[in-house]
C-alpha cells in the first residue's frame, strides 16, 4: 500500500509594501486637490471652503487647512496642479521635437482631451475669471501660470526660427500671446456650447500654424 500523498507545504505570500509617510502625503495632497478641482469648476473659488474640499476629497473637514495652511495655499497650489495635470498629458507618448512639432503637439492635445479632462480647464478659466475681482487671491497665480503657458510657446518659436523651420519675422511674444489666447477662448466656447465641433477646430488650427509659421 503506498504512503499517502503530502500537501505541498504553502508558499508564502510576500506582504504589501507598506507606503511611507511621504507617499501617503503626497496621495492625500493630490486627493484634496483634484477634490478642490471639482469643486472650483462647479461652484467657483469664491464659494469654495476648505471644509468642503476635506469633504470631497473623502478626508477630515480639517485637513486641507492643515495640509495648505489657508484658503490662499490652496488655491496657489491647485493652480500648479492643473499645469502639472496638462504638461503629463503633453509630454506622454513618443518624444516631439522642439519647434513646430511641439506647438502642434500642445495644440492637438488641448483639444483632443476627454470631456472628463476638460474639469482643469473649466476650472483654472473660472479661476481667471474670478481673478479679476478687488483683492482677488487668484490674481498673480493665474496671471503666473499663464505666463508660464506662453513662455513654452515663445521657447518653441524662438527655437523654430533658430533652426530655419519658422520664419526670422515671427515675433514670439505677441505670437504666443494669439495661440494661448485662440485655445482658451475656443474653450470658452465650447464649454457653453457643446454644438462646437473640438476636432475639428483642432485640425484647422494646425493648418493656420502650418501656413503662418513654417517654412516649408
Amino acid at each position: 500500500m503506498s504512503a499517502p500523498a503530502l500537501d505541498p507545504a504553502p508558499v508564502p505570500t510576500a506582504r504589501p509594501r507598506r507606503r511611507t509617510q511621504a507617499e501617503r502625503r503626497q496621495e492625500a495632497e493630490k486627493r484634496l486637490l483634484d477634490a478642490a478641482l471639482e469643486v472650483v469648476a462647479r461652484r467657483g473659488s469664491v464659494r469654495m471652503t476648505l471644509a468642503e474640499v476635506g469633504e470631497v476629497a473623502g478626508y477630515s473637514r480639517g485637513l486641507a487647512a492643515h495640509r495648505f495652511g489657508n484658503k490662499a495655499g490652496l488655491l496657489r497650489a491647485l493652480v500648479a496642479h492643473i499645469g502639472a495635470r496638462f504638461r503629463e498629458l503633453r509630454e506622454a507618448g513618443p518624444p516631439t521635437a522642439p519647434g513646430i512639432d511641439s506647438i502642434r503637439r500642445s495644440i492637438s492635445v488641448y483639444f483632443s482631451r476627454s470631456e472628463q479632462n476638460w474639469i482643469s480647464t473649466r476650472a483654472l478659466l473660472v479661476m481667471m475669471t474670478e481673478g479679476f475681482m478687488e483683492d482677488s487671491d487668484l490674481s498673480e497665480h493665474v496671471t503666473a501660470y499663464t505666463r508660464s503657458a506662453r513662455t513654452f510657446f515663445e521657447q518653441q518659436i524662438r527655437h523654430g526660427v533658430a533652426s530655419g523651420e519658422i520664419a526670422p519675422g515671427i515675433d514670439p511674444k505677441t505670437t504666443a500671446v494669439i495661440l494661448l489666447g485662440a485655445m482658451r477662448g475656443v474653450m470658452l466656447q465650447r464649454l457653453n456650447d457643446d454644438e462646437i465641433d473640438l476636432i475639428e477646430v483642432r485640425d484647422r488650427m494646425l493648418e493656420i500654424v502650418d501656413r503662418i509659421l513654417s517654412r516649408r
